[in-house]
């Protein structure tokens, strides 16, 4: 079986210590969603801005910590950047 590469979303969940189910409860998002995202089968930078924004309060960080692509981390800097 080949080895999926582990999302930055997975691999902050596991820095914060916690289970799928446990970062889904915390995040109020469907735990079959979090397999999803992390497996990337769904793309988490389609997400529901809401989405990212419970997933990022749950873990306690960026949206650049758990976002996969470069092009949204790109549009966020240049978002902050007009603030």
């Amino acid at each position: 079986m080949d080895q999926m590469k582990t999302s930055k979303l997975q691999l902050t969940r596991l820095a914060c210590g916690l289970s799928q189910s446990q970062l889904a409860a915390a995040a109020n998002i469907n735990p079959r969603m979090l397999q999803y995202y992390e497996q990337g089968a769904k793309d988490l930078s389609g997400a529901k801005l809401a989405t990212l924004l419970k997933l990022c309060t749950a873990l306690h960080c960026k949206l650049e910590d758990i976002l996969p692509d470069g092009e949204t981390t790109d549009l966020l800097e240049q978002y902050k950047a007009m603030m």
